[in-house]
């Protein structure tokens, strides 16, 4: 366990894979978990390529783990530029890559919609609370994530309970 982050760091030895971890804006839990599953991966041999907007490795740093970052700008919100960031995300696939790990819902949709032919995993971290039409698109994007994913992980095990209903 790292004591800064309370996150385990435990290095997997001997997988040598390579993962590439996706994020979108993030200025806090997310950057931060994806920074600590980088150092830990990287630590066990892994090659680690981190993906998300140029803001998030200005503010935690990704490189630093000694993984490397290509940006993929992925905003908070939908938007029709979307699909700009699935095709930068599927040149990065076209790289040697084993599995596809996607942190939160904006980057699950990315990644759904590049259809990694690599396993997807996407980590859950926050409900969706929005209500109205965004509510429904929201709900929408959860059910193709859902679906896509090869597995399903989350912050909390009512997150993990929603994803496995979808």
């Amino acid at each position: 366990m790292s004591a800064r982050s309370g996150h385990s760091e435990a290095a997997v030895p001997g997988w040598t894979g390579n993962v590439v971890l996706l994020l979108a804006s993030s200025t806090g839990g997310v950057g931060q978990h994806v920074t600590s599953l980088a150092r830990g991966l990287v630590a066990g041999g892994a090659s680690v390529t981190v993906c998300g907007p140029a803001a998030t490795q200005e503010q935690f740093e990704f490189t630093a783990t000694g993984a490397q970052f290509v940006p993929v700008q992925i905003p908070a919100n939908p938007t029709p530029a979307d699909g700009r960031a699935v095709s930068a995300l599927r040149r990065v696939l076209t790289e040697q890559v084993d599995v596809v790990h996607a942190h939160g819902l904006r980057a699950g949709l990315v990644a759904a919609l590049a259809r990694p032919a690599q396993p997807l995993v996407v980590t859950w971290h926050n409900a969706v609370l929005a209500t109205g039409l965004r509510g429904q698109m929201s709900r929408l994007a959860e059910r193709v994530v859902a679906r896509r994913a090869r597995v399903a992980l989350g912050a909390s095990a009512d997150l993990v309970e929603r994803a496995a209903s979808l």
